[in-house]
This record gives C-alpha cells, structure tokens and sequence, in this order.
C-alpha cells in the first residue's frame, strides 16, 4: 500500500515539469572556488539518532557492488560530477542545496563539477548522456521529475558513469545500472503538525496557515497530513490551506500569507523552496511564529523560527558524497531515510522557540515513534489530499 500511494504522488510530481520549461541554470566551470570551508551537510553526517520500531522500513534495499575505480571510475585521472535538477540552483533552499552538496564535496576532494538547474524533463536524458560525454565519473539526478535520464545510463557514453537519483520514492523499480534515496514526506508533514500543534496549544493559537504552491497531490497530501499533526496536539485548532498555483512565485506565496493572517492565523508554515524565506520575513514582521524548510533554517540571517523541517536533497547526497570519494558507494541499492532513525529527514525546534522548546521537541518525538510503531499511519491520514 505505502508504495502503490507513493509511485501515485511520484507521478503527480511530473506536472511540474512545466516549470522548468524557461530556460536553465547552469552552475560549471571545473574545480570548485570560493566554496564556504563550513560543512553545512554536517546535520546528515552523524550517526543514527533513534532505533527502527516495528513499521520502520530498513536503511538500504538491493545488492550492489562498488565499480572498480571509484571515485575515478573511468581511470582519467580526475574526478568529475555532474548533476541535473528541475528547479533552481539558486533558491536558497530546496534546489540548490543539490548544487551546495556538490559544490562543497568537490571543494573538500579536489574534483571537478557540473551543476545544471532548470532542466525540462523532455530534455533529461540528453542532458545526462551530455554529462557522460564530459567524462563524469558520477552523474547526480537531483529530482524524481527528471527520472528519464536514468536511461542515458544504459548508453555507450555512460558506461563508466555512476548513476544516483535522489527522491526516487522506490520508483522506478531498482536495477544494477543506479542507485537511488528517497525519505517519506508524509511522515515529517504529520511530525511538523505535531510541533507545530504543541505550541499552538501552549500559546493559546486557534489557527495556522499552511502554503504551498501547486493544487496537486504532493503538496496537497503534505498539507492534509500536516493538518492532522496538529490536530493530535490542539484537537480544536484550525489550520488554513491555501495553494498558490505556483511552486516558485514568491509574490503569491507572499500574497497567500497576507490573506491568511487576515483570517487570523496565529501560526504559519510556508512548505517547499525559496516563498519560505520570503513569507517567513512577513511573518516575522507581524510577529506570528514560523516553521520553516526544507533545509535547516535555524540560524538564518535577519529571519526568526520557532522550528525546522530538514528534507533538502542535498542533505541526503551529502553524505552519500563522502561514501564516494572513499570509493564504498555501492551502485544497484536504494538509501531509505528514516525520520526519528537516521540524521535526516529531521524536525527540530529552533533557538527562537525559547522556553517552549523542550515541549516541541516531545511532541516530534512521540510523533515519529507513533510512525516507527506503526500507531499512526500518515497514508491513510492523506486520503487523496482534498
């Protein structure tokens, strides 16, 4: 059932290649410069924060095998990364924490990298194979929407290419030529309702705002559940969903939110890539609390959150990175990050939350054993995201 639910919100996500139709982003040019000497992947990098519970999947799925080489698998005395993205390597949050994670590995390593955004996904393939044909050793397919490019790895240009998908949901199904990762966003939608509704109930806040962009399953689905979350700690709040029409126009992420607190939101929570910035500064202004993502937000400059939801890619390539240039990452499995077991995904109270922290944070946690123990089902909670 969960992966039948989850190929359905995979194929709704194709809808956004639509968005990537104006043009591209091209981040390249050789060895990496002016790259921060701050890891700030090191979230993900550490060791397991929780035990699985009896519904928590396992961490890795399938038989590899490492190519020989690696990370120079094909033997031309230098390494090189190329990735490809739907979105915006210049966001500030989702997209580009892809092209952070290669920009920062190739800084630490001595590679040599290739990041294009914007990428149609009619063009996914070809932009893959063109990669392969710059002699990349590691070809980072940054989003599920791009997944035809996993056939460039079948072709001659790419046999010596190491294939990674990232947010392949366990879809398409897994064979020798990639490897793919994936988290369950249902379940941090219905953690982040469950701190967000603790300190509803702790402030007296009757209602909060949801925003995403488009009316479709996998923002729609996020928002119900998320709903829920809230709903298991400040049984009579309300929460206020409202969808844009548009994952990337700030100005009508900024709009939504203005709409919202004149319906009296005490609380809100902009989901998904660069409106969060923009809304959470509003938001700021007016004094009403914010949860941010989809990277840890924590310590942003000028803007205040009360909590964090951490599900940017490129917390999940980071790591996987590393196991590269060691040459132990194994090509023809699947990484499934667990919330409340591996590093991220993570939902964290912020500094800015003061003393109403320790009470957010035992609300995640009871939250995500719920999941791990299969208590709580966030799938069933989605219904069909209407």
């Amino acid at each position: 059932m969960r992966n039948s639910k989850l190929t359905a919100v995979l194929a709704a996500a194709g809808m956004l290649a639509a968005l990537a139709a104006c043009g591209t982003d091209d981040d390249s040019g050789g060895k990496a410069a002016d790259t921060p000497s701050v890891d700030k992947f090191a979230l993900a990098k550490g060791e397991a924060v929780g035990e699985p519970g009896s519904a928590t999947p396992p961490q890795w799925i399938g038989e590899g095998a490492v190519p020989e080489g690696q990370p120079d698998i094909n033997g031309d005395g230098k390494v090189v990364v190329g990735a490809i993205t739907s979105g915006d390597i210049k966001d500030g949050t989702y997209y580009q924490s892809i092209a952070d994670a290669v920009a920062f590995a190739a800084d630490q390593h001595g590679w040599e990298q290739t990041v294009q955004g914007l990428v149609p996904l009619n063009q996914a393939a070809t932009a893959a194979e063109n990669l392969c044909r710059q002699k990349a050793d590691l070809v980072v397919i940054g989003d599920s929407q791009l997944v035809q490019a996993l056939t460039a790895a079948k072709k001659p240009a790419c046999k010596d290419t190491f294939f990674y998908l990232q947010g392949g949901y366990g879809s398409p199904e897994q064979d020798d030529t990639f490897t793919q990762s994936y988290d369950v966003g249902l379940d941090y939608a219905y953690v982040a309702g469950a701190a967000a509704g603790a300190y509803m109930k702790a402030k007296g806040i009757e209602s909060a705002g949801f925003i995403a962009g488009l009316a479709a399953p996998f923002n729609t689905t996020i928002g119900a559940v998320f709903k829920q979350g809230v709903l298991s700690e400040a049984p009579e709040a309300d929460v206020i969903e409202t969808y844009t029409g548009d994952q990337i126009d700030v100005g009508k992420a900024v709009e939504a939110f203005g709409a919202q607190q004149s319906q009296g939101i005490g609380l809100v929570y902009p989901y998904f890539g660069a409106p969060t910035l923009a809304v959470a500064k509003k938001a700021n202004a007016a004094k009403i609390p914010v949860l941010g993502s989809p990277t840890d937000v924590c310590d942003a400059d000028e803007i205040s959150f009360i909590g964090t939801v951490v599900f940017g890619p490129g917390y999940y390539l980071a790591p996987l990175l590393d196991d590269f240039a060691a040459g132990e990452l194994e090509l023809g499995q699947t990484r499934n990050w667990r919330l409340g077991v591996d590093p991220v995904p993570v939902v964290k109270p912020c500094a800015s939350a003061g003393d109403d922290s320790a009470l957010i944070d035992a609300a995640i946690t009871k939250a995500q054993d719920d999941i791990n123990n299969g208590k709580v089902n966030p799938f069933a909670l989605a219904g069909d995201g209407s």
